[in-house]
């Protein structure tokens, strides 16, 4: 067996349900280079034991306290000893050119087999994730971010075959299916485990920009997701942290000049998002994301003090990274274009 050069990081909360199908899809991937870990985050399941049982090649860890996702993920990461390593949900399975697919975009202009040594500032690769249930439309085709503050989705909920025609690079690879170039997560710093859970994906693929990367998308690296398993989308949780955290990837990640010459535009998006909140019913949830976000100074202060902010260079390169027609992005007009990203 060839020498494994990434090393497959499986998040678990109570996923039994999801583990057999997963983990044998892994086990038909076209190239093996790779092994397996699991990080049991406290399940209340039988997922570790069967892990124990029916998987004996599958590095287990099991939390001694529950962490949540992001400690959970830095657990796996930081004990990996691979070039590469993969973040990749529970609650997903994945088609058998999957980790060959995402491998091969680190390669040089992301064409070859091999790993070049030219395409050392792709730190990132983002996979094709679609809904597991029929008709597998898409759930994210790497993640988005505009200049005004909004994760997005791209193409959610539309064909698999519009995947085809997108950018190759993207702003950020979703946690769901994520490949990244492991010196550069131990340059940039792992995902926050103060956020929990939403948006530390989208944080780390600031820190990623900031410190001279970028994020390829991988279209027929697929993998197959049960949605929202973990949080229900009208949950207070859900809205919380997804509030809470937007809010401070913005304050926390964005170059200074942006700030000031957007404001104005972020105001009128905040306001847009309130209304919408007020329709879904889950508006005070998301207020008090918003106000938890402004007593967090301190710490928005500590990891802006941690990026080169008086970079010009690199702030120049991460605001091209950022989708600047922010309404009709948002917006939009038609209905593709309401379909077209979707943000928390």
């Amino acid at each position: 067996m060839s020498q494994p050069i990434a090393t497959i990081i499986i998040p678990n909360y109570n996923g039994m349900k999801y583990l057999p199908e997963l983990l044998s899809s892994l086990r038909r991937q076209s190239d093996l280079r790779f092994v397996i870990t699991i990080v049991d985050d406290q399940s209340t399941d039988e997922s570790a034991a069967y892990t124990r049982g029916s998987w004996p090649e599958v590095r287990l860890i099991v939390n001694e306290t529950n962490l949540g996702f992001a400690g959970t993920c830095n657990a796996g990461m930081q004990a990996a000893r691979t070039p590469f390593v993969v973040l990749l949900n529970n609650d997903t399975h994945v088609d058998e050119q999957w980790f060959a697919e995402g491998i091969r975009a680190f390669g040089s202009g992301g064409e070859s087999n091999e790993i070049g040594e030219g395409s050392g500032d792709v730190g990132s690769v983002a996979s094709l994730v679609l809904l597991a249930e029929p008709p597998n439309l898409i759930d994210t085709a790497g993640d988005a971010y505009s200049v005004v503050g909004g994760a997005m989705k791209r193409n959610h909920l539309l064909p698999r075959e519009t995947a085809e025609t997108l950018p190759r690079d993207c702003f950020s690879a979703s946690g769901a299916s994520a490949f990244y170039r492991r010196e550069g997560v131990e340059r940039a710093g792992y995902l926050d485990e103060r956020f929990e859970s939403y948006y530390e994906d989208v944080d780390l693929g600031f820190r990623l920009a900031w410190a001279g990367y970028r994020c390829r998308f991988a279209a027929r690296s697929i993998c197959y997701h049960h949605l929202s398993s973990s949080y229900s989308p009208k949950g207070w949780k859900y809205h919380f942290n997804s509030a809470r955290n937007s809010e401070i990837v913005w304050r926390a990640n964005m170059p200074e000049f942006l700030i000031k010459r957007y404001a104005s535009s972020r105001r009128l998006f905040l306001a847009m998002q309130a209304a919408n909140k007020l329709r879904q019913g889950c508006l005070r949830a998301w207020l008090a994301g918003k106000r938890a976000a402004r007593l967090a100074g301190q710490l928005i202060e500590e990891k802006r003090s941690r990026l080169p902010l008086s970079d010009a260079v690199a702030a120049q390169r991460v605001a091209s990274m950022l989708e600047k027609d922010w309404l009709a992005l948002h917006v939009g007009s038609g209905s593709r274009s309401r379909r077209r990203c979707v943000q928390a």
